[in-house]
């Protein structure tokens, strides 16, 4: 289910910090050990974060 908008972000900090931590204890790609699927997720997952970037920036600037 999608998260209500007044709490969108808040629910997924949690998750998105997980993702972050674990990242942040491997040495390679490798010591991640993920299947197919989630080296899907993680790629998608890293395009995402550069539009939540891009976002972030035109927001900030006010521009549209």
């Amino acid at each position: 289910m999608a998260n209500m908008s007044y709490c969108r972000f808040e629910n997924t900090i949690k998750d998105l910090q997980d993702c972050v931590y674990a990242m942040e204890e491997a040495e390679t790609m490798a010591d991640l050990d993920m299947n197919e699927y989630e080296e899907q997720a993680f790629l998608a997952m890293w395009n995402v974060a550069r539009s939540f970037l891009a976002e972030h920036e035109r927001l900030l600037n006010g521009a549209r």
